[in-house]
Formats: structure tokens, sequence, C-alpha cells
């Protein structure tokens, strides 16, 4: 069998007899990218010449599949089909490669990402980005229509933005605009979730109300997400999410726990203390969520009269002082010699 390495190396040499033919003379390569909370993939990029932007497809699900016994040349061809049908994607790829200098063009499409600050720092270093407590909001440039189109985004770097008379701030204010109009805030309570999840499944209605309880709404959890549910964390920055929520809830302050970069929990104050919920977040993220799409171990607290989103079971002094005792402890070690 081959190792990771290997397979990769057979990819390249292969994947051109299973692509269509105007990709005869593309360039063919594998990069590295860096993805959420410092998680590296291999990507493979199928680039033909003239063509600015093109698709990463991410290589590591499919060796899986190779272990897993699939035949190679299979797998191979189901990579180049991926990657033909990505090639064929959005034209709008390419008039925003066109257009992507000039922020005028750029500025109607920019999205914001939420994402947790220490373990994205190196990543950070070089996009442009503005923190909030333990996170960071990045900046990115929507390609198509992401309910027909999917989640096609470019992020931005600061390289790129040398070519804008724009700021951060500018980005920001933006993306704020941007990302309410074209990814909507979703709300839902468990309960709802539930039921869709079970009448999906054939469960008769007479049968769901039995098994569901009905609860009043300061006893339910309210899970809060975008309308496309990929990145939707950054739904709570949105204006009047959580307040509308806290008014339905009787004005109280929330508290908000961070289930993914795509999803988060809402609930009332009383329904737990900062440090319970915050042990439960830990433990969800142990042993449920991937290490990419985790966005922190921390509950967050909503205030309803100042509208404001803080820390909960801690402050962001306390985490950087902790995070700067770290460092000096791991610089102080002793380096073992071999």
């Amino acid at each position: 069998m081959l190792s990771f390495t290997e397979f990769q190396e057979q990819v390249t040499e292969e994947i051109k007899n299973h692509l269509p033919e105007q990709y005869a003379n593309a360039d063919v390569v594998i990069n590295t990218v860096t993805k959420n909370n410092g998680m590296k993939l291999q990507a493979l990029s199928v680039r033909p010449e003239g063509k600015v932007v093109t698709p990463n497809i991410y290589l590591e699900g499919f060796y899986e599949k190779y272990q897993g016994g699939a035949d190679l040349d299979e797998v191979v061809g189901n990579i180049a089909k991926v990657t033909s049908d990505h090639m064929e994607g959005p034209e709008f790829a390419e008039n925003i490669a066109a257009g992507f200098m000039n922020f005028e063009f750029i500025k109607d499409r920019v999205i914001m990402t939420v994402v947790n600050t220490e373990k994205n720092r190196e990543m950070l270093e070089h996009t442009p980005h503005t923190e909030k407590e333990d996170l960071s909001f990045i900046y990115k440039v929507l390609v198509g229509d992401p309910e027909e189109d999917g989640m096609a985004t470019i992020t931005i770097k600061d390289e790129h933005m040398k070519y804008w008379d724009a700021t951060v701030e500018d980005l920001h204010q933006y993306a704020v605009k941007n990302s309410q109009e074209k990814l909507p805030a979703k709300l839902q309570t468990m309960n709802e979730i539930m039921r869709d999840m079970l009448g999906r499944d054939g469960v008769p209605e007479e049968v769901i109300d039995s098994m569901m309880d009905s609860m009043p709404p300061e006893n339910q959890m309210y899970v809060i997400s975008n309308s496309n549910s990929v990145n939707g964390a950054t739904a709570i920055f949105y204006s009047d999410v959580l307040d509308e929520l806290s008014k339905k809830l009787g004005g109280k302050d929330l508290y908000i726990l961070p289930s993914s970069v795509h999803e988060v929990i809402a609930i009332s104050q009383d329904m737990g203390t900062p440090e319970m919920l915050a042990n439960m977040v830990q433990e969800v993220n142990g042993n449920e969520v991937s290490p990419e799409e985790q966005l922190s171990d921390h509950v967050y607290k909503y205030d309803a009269k100042s509208k404001d989103i803080t820390l909960a079971d801690t402050t962001i002094e306390e985490l950087k002082k902790n995070q700067k005792d770290t460092e000096v402890q791991e610089a102080s070690r002793p380096r073992r010699h071999r």
C-alpha cells in the first residue's frame, strides 16, 4: 500500500489521464493549505494556461478511501471528476480574479468569518482581522451565489490590502452588512431541529408530538447559524439576533455555547453557571467536534442592556496572561540533545 506521500505523487502523475483533453497542458501541483485552527491539508490544484482562479481539491479523504480498499485507478478517476466539476464551476470566479485589484468591485462581496485567535495565530500574522475577546473576524470574498454555488470564497490576505485604498475597518464595515444580507441568521430551538430530523426519517407527526416535551421559551436551547449553515457562528455578531432572542426570553442576559465554527447554542442565563457550561463545551470539543471546526473552549455572555458579547467563564486579560506564562515556561524548558 502506498504511503500518503507516494499517493500524492501517483495522483499528480496519473490525473491527466482521467481529465478532459482540454486540461492536457495544465500544470498539476500539490500545495499544503493551512485551514482553521492550524490544520494543514494537502490540496491538488490543476491550473490550465491562462486560468487565474483554480479550486483546491483536498486529498486526505480520497486517501482514506484508498486505505479502505478502493482501487487506486478508481480513486484517481474520482479526484479527476471532482476537479473537472469544480473547474466548470461559476464563471463568476474568473470575474472575481479580474476585478480583485479594484476595491469598488470587492466591497459588495466581502463577508466575515469568526475564528479562534490563539489557534490561528500563525495565519492571522498575514491576514487582516479584527479581534473580539478570544476570537477574530477574518474577511473573505464570496464567489458566486451561496444558495446556488455553495460557499466558495477567497480569504483576504495582507498582500491583497496593498491593492486597495482601504483599511481593516472598511473591510469589517462592509463584511457585517454583506454577511447579514447574503447569509442571514437562522435561529431554531433544539426541539424544532429534532422535529425536522424525525420528520425527514418518516416518523408520523402524532408520534413526534408524543415524544417532544413542550417547554416554555426560557427553558429551551436555541441554535444559531446562518442560512448556509457554514461558518454560521458569525451570526451572533449580526445586529439584533441576540437582542430579539433576549426580548423573547423576557429581557434576560444570555449565555452562548460555541458548538463549532458553524453554529452556537444560546440559552437563558438561568440555565446554568458559566463554569458548568464551559466544562460542557470543553467535553464536547474533546469528544465530538473535529479540531478544524472548534471555535472556543469558553462560554460567552450577551448583556441585554449593553448589547455586548464578552467571555463569561474567564476574561481576555486572564487568557492572555495564561498564554504568556505558558510561552515563558516553554521557552525556559531545557532542550534535549541527542
